[in-house]
C-alpha cells in the first residue's frame, strides 16, 4: 500500500519546518563552516561577524505573478527562488552566505512538491554558494516564496554598485540575452520549436545560472559599476543610468544572442534580448582596458554592447547609428 499523500493542512507549522529541513539533505550542513551560531529552529539565525562587508538581499516569487506550476516544476521553482537572490549578491561582487526562506501556503499544496522545491533550493546552494539557515511559514490564499540572503565581500575594495558608471565607460554584458524570455513564451503559449532549442530555452527560464564567480572577479579587477539583468536589459540599464546620473547608448547589432533563440524566434529575438528579462546575466560599465581584462579573465563570455554618455536615458542604436524604438520593455510589478 502506498503512503498517504500529505498536504499542508495535514501538518503543524513545526512539523512542516522539520520536514523541509530534512529535505535539504544531510550534506546541506551550514554549521560545518564553524561560523554559524544558530541555524534552522530558533527565532533567528546568528553568525560571527567578519572584517569584510556583509550584504543582505531579498526576492519574493508569487504564484500567478512570477511563476506558474503549469510550466515550472517544483524543483526548478526552488532553484530559481534561490538563484534570483544569488544573482543580486553576484551583482554586488560578493559571495552568497546565508539565506532564510519564507513560505505563504494554502491548504491544498502538496507537501511532496514542497519537499522537491527544497531539494531545488539545496541544489542551487551547492552549485552557486550559500546555505539555508531558517525562515517562516504562514497560511496564505496565494502561494509565495520569499528568500532573503546575505553575501560577503570577502576582502577589501568597494562593492559593485549601480551608481558608479562614468561617461566614456564601455558597457558590457556576460553571456547571452533573451533566452529566458524565449523559454517563458514557449512554455506559456505552448509554442513548438526545434527540440534542442526548446530544451535550452526552457532551461534558461526555469534554471538560470547566476554569475557569482564572475561578479566576484569583476570586483577584483577593478570594476565598480554593475547590475544584474532581471527585469530586461533596457529597463535595468535605465535604473543603472539613473543611479549614476548618466545615459547610455547601446548597439543593437552587438547584443549577444544565442543562435537557438534566433532560430526559435526569427522575428522577435532582438526584442526578447532587449526587454525580456530574467536572464540573470551581469551588465557592467568600466574603462575599455578593464572590460578587455574582464574578457580575458572571466569564464563567461564578455561582450561590449555600448557606451556610457552624459545626459540620461538609454538609447538603442542600429548599425548606422540611428536610434530604434524598442517599445515598453522589462518587468514591472505594477504595470
Amino acid at each position: 500500500m502506498s503512503p498517504r499523500k500529505l498536504f499542508v493542512k495535514d501538518l503543524s507549522e513545526f512539523q512542516l519546518i522539520g520536514l523541509l529541513a530534512s529535505a535539504l539533505g544531510a550534506e546541506h550542513d551550514p554549521t560545518a563552516s564553524g561560523d554559524l551560531l544558530l541555524s534552522i529552529g530558533d527565532d533567528a539565525a546568528a553568525w560571527r561577524g567578519s572584517d569584510s562587508a556583509t550584504i543582505l538581499t531579498t526576492d519574493t516569487m508569487v504564484e500567478g505573478v512570477h511563476f506558474s506550476l503549469d510550466w515550472t516544476g517544483w524543483e526548478a521553482l526552488g532553484w530559481k527562488a534561490m538563484a534570483t537572490n544569488q544573482s543580486d549578491v553576484a551583482a554586488m561582487g560578493c559571495m552568497p552566505m546565508y539565506a532564510v526562506v519564507s513560505l505563504g501556503l494554502h491548504d491544498d499544496l502538496p507537501v511532496e512538491g514542497l519537499e522537491q522545491m527544497y531539494r531545488g533550493i539545496a541544489s542551487a546552494c551547492a552549485t552557486n554558494g550559500g546555505a539555508v539557515v531558517g525562515g517562516d511559514v504562514v497560511r496564505s490564499p496565494t502561494f509565495f516564496v520569499t528568500v532573503a540572503m546575505t553575501g560577503s565581500a570577502g576582502g577589501e575594495g568597494p562593492l559593485l554598485t549601480r551608481d558608479a558608471a562614468e561617461p566614456g565607460d564601455i558597457i558590457a554584458v556576460t553571456g547571452s540575452l533573451g533566452s529566458s524570455a524565449g523559454g517563458l513564451r514557449t512554455l506559456r503559449d505552448g509554442l513548438v520549436v526545434d527540440g534542442k532549442a526548446e530544451a535550452f530555452l526552457h532551461n534558461a527560464h526555469n534554471r538560470p545560472s547566476p554569475r557569482v564567480a564572475e561578479g566576484y572577479a569583476l570586483r577584483a579587477i577593478g570594476v565598480s559599476a554593475a547590475i544584474d539583468i532581471s527585469d530586461g536589459l533596457v529597463d535595468d540599464l535605465g535604473k543603472f543610468c539613473a543611479a549614476s546620473g548618466v545615459g547610455a547608448d547601446l548597439r543593437a547589432d552587438q547584443i549577444p544572442v544565442d543562435d537557438r533563440l534566433k532560430r526559435a524566434f526569427p522575428d522577435d529575438w532582438l526584442s526578447l534580448a532587449l526587454s525580456g528579462g530574467e536572464d540573470y546575466e551581469l551588465a557592467f560599465a568600466a574603462p575599455a582596458e578593464t572590460v578587455a581584462e574582464a574578457a580575458r579573465k572571466l569564464d563567461a563570455t564578455v561582450t561590449p554592447i555600448g557606451q556610457v554618455r552624459e545626459g540620461g536615458g538609454v538609447r538603442v542604436l542600429n548599425a548606422d547609428g540611428d536610434e530604434i524604438s524598442v517599445g515598453r520593455g522589462g518587468w514591472d510589478h505594477f504595470k
